[in-house]
């Protein structure tokens, strides 16, 4: 929700925002778009945020999409965009995400939160390492927290979604020198903040992505 706030009133022309969920009470804590009204009716969280976004800047060109994001659907929704930023909640969609953005050459942002600190990394297919040059396996279910089990602070949403943002304009101004190149690190709750340089990941060259 704050990646399309945040893109719409900074002119991006053009977005695609994709959700399966319609909005809920339990959201509106985190998901900045939503109000009670959109709960108590029970909207899509796509439909929604495209309605947010012609209120805030009517030059954007926006499509909102209710549909899951499957193995079927993954290439049909990145195809023909210029940057794909992740707002999911799941390491099964982020290795879709990574998996077709590297095979349609689109860079794409990685970002995840959960209670009071996230992670993001921004991911050029050739050019930078991919997710699963990272992190090899998919956590097993039930081992990782989740939103459900250890809840999430909007101010931590709030920093990781803007780092996200911010990469994602840098991209499309084509100032990719910008870009802060690593795995960023962030816990607002404990004022943590780390940088990890992922020198040497890419060129190991035992990724079955890249």
């Amino acid at each position: 929700a704050v990646h399309v706030e945040t893109l719409a009133r900074a002119g991006v022309g053009r977005l695609r925002i994709v959700d399966r969920d319609v909005v809920e009470l339990s959201n509106l804590h985190r998901q900045i778009l939503y109000s009670e009204a959109d709960a108590a009716a029970g909207i899509p969280k796509a439909v929604a945020a495209a309605r947010r976004v012609r209120d805030v800047n009517a030059s954007v060109d926006v499509e909102g999409i209710v549909a899951d994001v499957n193995a079927l659907s993954v290439e049909r929704f990145v195809d023909g965009a210029d940057v794909v930023l992740d707002a999911t909640d799941n390491f099964e969609t982020r290795y879709l995400l990574n998996d077709a953005a590297a095979k349609a050459g689109i860079p794409w942002v990685y970002g995840a939160v959960v209670g009071g600190g996230g992670a993001t990394m921004t991911i050029r297919p050739g050019i930078t390492p991919c997710l699963r040059c990272l992190f090899e396996t998919m956590p097993a279910p039930g081992t990782s927290p989740t939103c459900d089990t250890a809840g999430v602070a909007l101010p931590a949403v709030a920093v990781i979604a803007s780092i996200q943002c911010a990469e994602a304009l840098k991209l499309l101004a084509g100032r990719p020198e910008l870009l802060h190149g690593g795995l960023m690190q962030i816990d607002v709750w404990e004022n943590r903040t780390v940088r990890i340089a992922l020198d040497g990941l890419l060129e190991r060259g035992d990724c079955p992505v890249c």
